[in-house]
This record gives structure tokens, C-alpha cells and sequence, in this order.
């Protein structure tokens, strides 16, 4: 018995330090939703998305994306490739899965996978790497996330393959750069042209290479997905795009994706546009289009993802493009009655996969930049140790934005706002505005942070700010920063930030007690004492009478109806930093309008610096109610009575230079 029970702890010994040893492996290198989706010191442009059975959970389904890998740093690209997934269920959970593929030191460029169903029904997944030492190398596995072996070279497949193989078992081929090539191939060999058919070029399919005269202009990166809605198929073929001068009111560039759709695989083509632009089209405060942020080459495909559609592709970022780091939008993907596909132009967003908006409430990366004007860029850190990146060359004039963060909060809650950045040793400010970077244009200046010359260089600085202006907003905003400086130089670097939310719920939930536990009381010494009479409901259920004082979460109040109206007497903590003030509370089940503010309510709070009254209902404020708060505090009130309450509160025992908005 002894014997079974220590082979027993062994075995459990050694699962749990497996477990731990994938966890170190694997579990550290997670990653969100957001854009970029993946750690910020991971960087997999050219993603190709594809959703699979996962391997080691039959029935169960993730999304692969399968790009190259900047690991160079000062060129294109690198030596392997490496896979990252996700459950469907559950697009922020990320997971790296490993290196897939190597080969002879060789670099790898864009690739894609295919793969075929066998005759015994077993499946093969074909990878089409890329490499760039002219071998035109396929290699396959058994599962999606690989390891990878050569099975075929000399390959017809050129430049930046694509393989799409048919619900048929048909297999077609799509390559090339600044020209576009596409063939059906051979089943059998995956790579080679099927017997009877030939290459097509532009005078087969119509497709113009890059400095063609339109449509098309094809530039790199084919990619080939089948769409069905609407009762029709359609093939969409995407491919990065030399956009003309002057088209989408910017120059010529390769930083945008585009579509063509067919009835078959292999055209004819119809033209249907630009699928994304990861420059970021934008208009500026006098309403003219631009770039807002840096132009590079992009790369990508489409997916579904249970029922909605996503257009992966990649940013640049570090003033360079050999940094480049896989971003996601959420896109609208439909066929009309008349049979035209239609796939709609998202904007460059923060979001990613996080459909319904970023978390404020949280540390934010400054990396998670989408919109800058000015000089400012993400730098590239590629330190594992650190999921973040800082925006860095932030000068005068500068602008970096976010879109979109979901401000929804309870209407109590209050908000400030938190800033983490390296010092460069020069005076200026931060405005922080919501919506846009301008108030001509509808934005809303809702707090500044000002930073010193003195401000450390060496360290990181943390300043909060209180954000009143967000009290009441609720939904997703964009969030931008306005840099200002009088230095010729850069104002700071930007770690991080986050908005903080504070204030106490009025009317708390009722404990409900744990099953069984009235039925077995703890022994009179643990019971414990009685709470207050004016606290608790009288026997009769009566309701308090008018002077019964009463709380409700920390705060207290004085009946002064019964069964109606009560007057705030203050907070349970007298080192309070904010409080807000409610319209009503709950108290034994009734609900009463607070109508006033008691004599020394808040009388040497002096920590309190915010008070927000939300009641319209103010009849009262007494001698002293706010006799030593804090000489900066600022009282908010509701915008309809601010004359009223003004005329109210003044005189209340607070220092003149307290502030009633």
C-alpha cells in the first residue's frame, strides 16, 4: 500500500511539474484581442487566418494565423515560422503554439496553408513557406499547428503562394508580385499544374499588374477565400493593391488591401475595391484627408469566426518595416440580390477583435496606438518580459489616438485618469480629449497632464488627474492625446495608462444568506452584536420616523420625511476622496429622494477633494457642510440646476477655492 501510494504521489508529482513546465513554455506567452492581437514583442505580418479542428480536442474548433516572422530587425522577415491560436469562443485568448518550420537557415517570407482531405479520411495540411533561396519548398503535417516537413520542391508556386482547394477536392494556385499568376493544380502533388491546365496571366483573367491602368493593379500577397450568403458562392480573391496617386485622396501606395470576385476560383474577375487601408484614412481638422499612420506594405486574408467576418493584416510601426505586427478589424461581408460581393472598408482601429470596445479601466499599453499625427511611432522592443510598448518621438503638435474605449460604468461611479512615461527633460503638457482631437470637429478636452522638465529621464512617472467631464459618458469613444511643448525635442515617452473609477454604490445589495445557515446558527460568543435600532427596520416593519438616522453602503443619512426624503449626513470614513451624492437610496425596501445635505456633513473631510451631486432634488445644504474639505476640491453638479445650487452651497464652510461646476 505504502508502495502504491508514493508511485502515486510521483506520478502526481511529475503532471504537476509537466503542467508547469507547459506553462512557462507556453502560458507566458499570451496575448488579447486588441490590435496588435498578439504580444506587442511578437511580430507575424502577411497572417493568413484559418479556423481548425483543434488537434487535441476533436469537435472543438480554433483560429490558426499563419505569417512570417520579423525577427531580423533590419530586413525583411526571418529563418522560421511560428503559429499562434485561439478557441472561436473566445477571440482574447491567444495562444503560441511554436516554431513550425525551418529550413537550411533559409528566409522565410509570407506563406500560406492549405489543407486536403485524404482517401481514408484523415486530414494533411500543406504549408507553402516562402523561402527565398529559390527551392520553392512545400512541406506537410498531420496537424495544424505542425511540426512541418519538407514532402516537394520546385514548386510552380512563385512569390507570396496562396492554395485554395475546393469543397470539389479541386486545388487551385495563386502567386506572384507587381503581376498576378493563377493555375488549377494537380491534387496529387499539391504544388505542380494540373495536367491539361496551364498558368493564367493578365490576358487570361484580366487582372493589371501594379502600374497597370486599373483596376486591379496587383501588387504581392494573393489570398484566396470561398463566400457563401444570400443563397450564392462567390470567390474572393484579395491581394495587396499599388493604389493610385491621388486615389482615396492620398498618393500611390502598397499599404492597402483589395478584392476581386468570381463565379469560379479561377475568374473571370470583377473588380469589388479597397478591402482595407492600413494607413488609416482619416480627415484632419479642416477636413481634408490624410494618413494617420505610417505607410509600409501590408498583407492579409479574411475569415469567419462563427458569425462574424474579420480582415487580418498587418501594421507597421518603429519608423521602419522590418517590425511589423498582425492586426484584425471586424468587417461586413454580404452578396446582393443581384450577385455582387461586397465586403465593406473598416476604419484602423485599436479594437481588433474586441468588438464591443477596449477596457479603460484596466493598464493600457500605449502600444495600442491606431491614429497618430505628427512623428510619433510604437517602438519595437521585442522584450518577451514586457506585453506593452511605448510611443515614443512625441514632440510638439503631435497627436496619438485610440478608438474605441467603452466607457460604460455605473452612474455613480466617478473616473480619473492615470499616465505612466519616461521624462525627455523638457516642459509641456498632455491634453486628453474624447471623440476627436479637436473641439471644432466634436471632440471634448477632458483633463491635461502636465509634465516637467524635472520629471525623471531614468524612470518612469506616474501622474493622475481627476476627469469629471466623464461623469454621465457611457459607450465607445476615441481617445486621443495632444502633445505641447516649446522644446524643439521630444515632450515623453508614453508607457502606459488607464482610467481608475471611484465612488460608492448608494444602494448595495442585500447579503443573501448561505443555503442551510439559518438553520444552523453559529454559538453565541461568534453571533454578532446587535446593530443600532436606527439602523436596522423596527420590528413592525414601521417606517423610520423623521430624525432617524440611518446608512446605506458608507454613507448616512437623516430621515426628514418619513417613507420619502432624506438628508446626506456624511461618510463612515473620514479620509474619503470622492463621494457622490445620489438622487435616491434604498432603504428597507423604500426609496428616498435625497433632498439635502446636514449641518457638518462632510465637516473636516479633508481629504475629500470630489463631491457629485447627482439629486435635482436639493432643498437644503446645512451650516458647515463642507467646513475643511480639501482646498482644491471641485463640486460637480447637475448642469440644469447649477445657478440654484450654486447660490445653495455657497458659503457652506469650504475654502474659496473650492469650485462648483
Amino acid at each position: 500500500m505504502k508502495k502504491r501510494i508514493l508511485n502515486t504521489c510521483i506520478i502526481i508529482c511529475a503532471a504537476v511539474a509537466f503542467v508547469f513546465c507547459l506553462s512557462m513554455a507556453f502560458g507566458l506567452k499570451t496575448a488579447k484581442a486588441a490590435n496588435p492581437y498578439l504580444p506587442m514583442w511578437e511580430h507575424i505580418p502577411d497572417g493568413e487566418p484559418y479556423v481548425f479542428e483543434d488537434p487535441d480536442n476533436p469537435g472543438e474548433y480554433r483560429l490558426y494565423v499563419y505569417g512570417s516572422h520579423d525577427i531580423y530587425k533590419t530586413r525583411y522577415c526571418g529563418d522560421d515560422l511560428v503559429v499562434w491560436s485561439c478557441p472561436v469562443d473566445d477571440l482574447t485568448d491567444w495562444r503560441y503554439d511554436g516554431v513550425i518550420f525551418k529550413y537550411n537557415n533559409c528566409t522565410l517570407y509570407a506563406p500560406d496553408i492549405a489543407v486536403k482531405e485524404e482517401a481514408d479520411g484523415t486530414l494533411t495540411y500543406y504549408l507553402y513557406p516562402n523561402d527565398q533561396n529559390g527551392q520553392r519548398v512545400i512541406a506537410k503535417s498531420k496537424s495544424p499547428k505542425g511540426p512541418f516537413e519538407p514532402c516537394a520542391f520546385n514548386s510552380v508556386l512563385g512569390f507570396d503562394p496562396a492554395v485554395f482547394v475546393d469543397d470539389d477536392g479541386r486545388v487551385y494556385g495563386y502567386w506572384g508580385f507587381q503581376s498576378s499568376s493563377m493555375a488549377e493544380l494537380d491534387p496529387n502533388t499539391m504544388c505542380t499544374i494540373k495536367s491539361g491546365a496551364r498558368e493564367l496571366k493578365q490576358a487570361d483573367t484580366g487582372i493589371d499588374g501594379s502600374n497597370g491602368s486599373g483596376p486591379y493593379r496587383f501588387f504581392e500577397a494573393s489570398s484566396m477565400r470561398k463566400i457563401e450568403d444570400n443563397g450564392q458562392v462567390k470567390y474572393a480573391f484579395i491581394y495587396s493593391r499599388n493604389s493610385m496617386n491621388g486615389e482615396g485622396g492620398l498618393g500611390g501606395s502598397n499599404a492597402t488591401l483589395a478584392y476581386a470576385y468570381s463565379d469560379n476560383p479561377l475568374g473571370p474577375w470583377t473588380y469589388g475595391g479597397f478591402l482595407i487601408d492600413a494607413r488609416a484614412r482619416e480627415k484632419n481638422e479642416q477636413g481634408n484627408t490624410i494618413a494617420t499612420f505610417e505607410a509600409g506594405n501590408t498583407h492579409g486574408s479574411i475569415v469567419k469566426v462563427n458569425d462574424q467576418w474579420f480582415v487580418f493584416y498587418h501594421r507597421c510601426i518603429n519608423h521602419d518595416q522590418y517590425s511589423r505586427q498582425g492586426t484584425a478589424e471586424a468587417i461586413d461581408v454580404h452578396i446582393t440580390d443581384d450577385g455582387k460581393l461586397v465586403i465593406e472598408e473598416p476604419e484602423v482601429t485599436s479594437e481588433g477583435l474586441e468588438v464591443n470596445g477596449l477596457n479603460p479601466y484596466k493598464p493600457n499599453s500605449a502600444g495600442l496606438m491606431c491614429y497618430r499625427i505628427g512623428n510619433s511611432t510604437v517602438k519595437a522592443t521585442y522584450d518577451e518580459s514586457d506585453p506593452g510598448s511605448p510611443v515614443v518621438d512625441n514632440r510638439n503638435g503631435g497627436i496619438v489616438g485610440y478608438k474605441y474605449f467603452n466607457f460604460d460604468k455605473k452612474d455613480w461611479q466617478t473616473t480619473e485618469f492615470e499616465m505612466t512615461y519616461l521624462a525627455k527633460g523638457a516642459n509641456g503638457s498632455v491634453d486628453i480629449m474624447i471623440d476627436s482631437p479637436w473641439e471644432s470637429r466634436g471632440g471634448t478636452k477632458i483633463g491635461t497632464i502636465d509634465i516637467s522638465a524635472s520629471d525623471s529621464r531614468t524612470e518612469h512617472t506616474t501622474k493622475s488627474i481627476e476627469v469629471p467631464e466623464l461623469d454621465g459618458v457611457s459607450g465607445k469613444h476615441g481617445l486621443y492625446f495632444k502633445f505641447s511643448t516649446s522644446s524643439n525635442g521630444d515632450l515623453l515617452d508614453i508607457k502606459e495608462f488607464e482610467f481608475k473609477l471611484y465612488g460608492e454604490d448608494p444602494n448595495p445589495p442585500t447579503p443573501t444568506p448561505a443555503p442551510g445557515s439559518e438553520a444552523t446558527p453559529a454559538p453565541a460568543e461568534q453571533q454578532p452584536a446587535p446593530a443600532p435600532v436606527n439602523v436596522q427596520p423596527t420590528a413592525n416593519n414601521t417606517k423610520p420616523a423623521a430624525g432617524t438616522k440611518i446608512s446605506v453602503g458608507t454613507l448616512n443619512f437623516t430621515v426628514t420625511a418619513e417613507g420619502s426624503e432624506v438628508s446626506i449626513a456624511g461618510s463612515k470614513n473620514k479620509k474619503v476622496k470622492s463621494v457622490i451624492i445620489p438622487a435616491t437610496v434604498v432603504y428597507d425596501g423604500v426609496t428616498y429622494k435625497v433632498t439635502g445635505i446636514a449641518k457638518n456633513a462632510f465637516k473636516n473631510c479633508k481629504y475629500l477633494k470630489k463631491i457629485t451631486i447627482k439629486t435635482k432634488d436639493l432643498k437644503s445644504a446645512g451650516k458647515n457642510c463642507f467646513k475643511g474639505i480639501h482646498k482644491k476640491a471641485v463640486i460637480k453638479v447637475p448642469a440644469a440646476k447649477k445657478k440654484a445650487y450654486k447660490k445653495l452651497l455657497k458659503g457652506k464652510g469650504q475654502k474659496s477655492t473650492v469650485k462648483i461646476k
